[in-house]
């Protein structure tokens, strides 16, 4: 059994901890460099996928994270071919594009925190905010560790985040009202072989409205409700993954799901369990 474990420059905790656990667990495994990562076909039909440390062949790659790097993922689509993966690559292309989440989502009857999706567009923004209602919540298609996240509290405040995710490039704009009750608090619910296997209460640091660990915020073991359970689970499944990360917000109406990511960072909530994360996704990915 060899692992394939993708590195990227955007999520290199997970890769690292998954190398380290295979490694103790004495799991042979193949660093796959995905900014470097080709296809070749050949006339007879065959196909091969390298990187920059040459021919890639493994049984099964561990969750990843593709964004980033388009080119990568005509190559790890070919290496699924070959290879087990717990992540269809499609459900991980929904899960890394936000506007295609709450699509989905939507079409699966989940839960949601309500989402205007747009055109880059500073007129649109400014009338999406108004019709929300201030504060609302700004955000790229695309990111990460709350990368690409503002909060705007009026139509300046619009006008600056604007300017600032429209630097990146184009794309599509994604605005949410920010959920006041919620107080800079969320849950993280880790979902890996298409059952939960730990969740934590996140609580964004001072003068921060984002619940990412990345950005500050303290987290500690939580009890889930039947229905975040199951609103965990059933998200994951309407994306058609097994392994997901799912941010829910507990609003006075219920749980609803703010976002769901195809390959969390968990290796800061390793410390709150006793057992290793790193190794349950590992033993659903082979």
């Amino acid at each position: 059994m060899i692992l394939g474990v993708v590195e990227n420059p955007y999520a290199r905790n997970v890769p690292n901890r998954l190398m380290s656990e295979a490694d103790r667990l004495g799991i042979q495994t193949r660093l796959i460099d995905l900014p470097s990562m080709t296809v070749g076909f050949q006339s007879t039909g065959e196909a091969s996928v390298m990187d920059r440390r040459g021919e890639i062949s493994v049984d099964a790659v561990a969750p990843c994270l593709l964004f980033g790097f388009p080119a990568a993922i005509h190559a790890i689509k070919v290496l699924s071919w070959f290879a087990k993966m717990q992540n269809p690559i499609n459900g991980v292309l929904l899960s890394d594009d936000k506007a295609a989440t709450a699509e989905r989502l939507a079409h699966g009857g989940i839960t949601q925190v309500a989402t205007s999706v747009l055109a880059f567009d500073l007129d649109l923004a400014l009338a999406a905010a108004e019709r929300i209602g201030y504060p609302v919540v700004l955000k790229r298609t695309h990111g990460a560790q709350g990368r690409w996240v503002r909060r705007a509290s009026d139509t300046t405040a619009v006008e600056h985040a604007f300017s600032e995710l429209a630097a990146e490039g184009p794309g599509a704009l994604v605005l949410q009202p920010e959920i006041a009750e919620c107080d800079g608090r969320s849950v993280r619910i880790i979902v890996t072989g298409g059952k939960m296997l730990v969740a934590t209460e996140r609580v964004a640091s001072d003068g921060e409205f984002r619940s990412n660990v990345a950005a500050g915020a303290s987290q500690s073991p939580t009890e889930l409700s039947p229905l975040e359970l199951e609103l965990a689970e059933r998200a994951t499944a309407v994306l058609g993954l097994k392994h997901a990360g799912v941010d829910l917000l507990r609003t006075k109406n219920g749980p609803q799901v703010l976002e769901v990511n195809g390959c969390p960072d968990f290796t800061s909530m390793e410390p709150y369990f006793d057992f290793s994360l790193a190794e349950s996704v590992i033993s659903a990915s082979i």
